[in-house]
């Protein structure tokens, strides 16, 4: 029997695509949270429970994208510096959402 090589394409991916997905997410939580810090503050009042609603859909995206950038260092990539930086601002925007809700059930 021939011996046949298989023509398989492998490319390797400069960044981990994990941990730029880690780093949007990190962003977007940040970007719901200072909208929502803006609105509270130019009413000066206590928000709806819409901004409960958001909030917790930015904390579930902080969450996920920490777990998400820590599977990321599993990849096969060139550098990991997104998966550094993702995993480390998600864990960041982790621990504002939970104080966020502790200072809100504590009022």
């Amino acid at each position: 029997m021939a011996n046949r090589q298989k023509n398989s394409i492998y490319r390797e991916h400069r960044y981990s695509q994990g941990g730029i997905a880690a780093v949007i997410l990190g962003l977007l939580s940040m970007l719901a949270f200072i909208i929502l810090v803006g609105i509270s503050a130019a009413r000066r009042a206590m928000l709806g429970d819409w901004s409960g609603a958001a909030g917790f859909t930015a904390f579930a995206a902080a969450f996920s994208g920490m777990s998400l950038g820590l599977s990321s260092f599993r990849e096969t990539c060139r550098s990991y510096i997104f998966s550094k930086i993702g995993t480390l601002y998600c864990g960041l925007m982790v621990a504002v959402w939970f104080l966020t809700f502790c200072v809100g059930m504590a009022s």
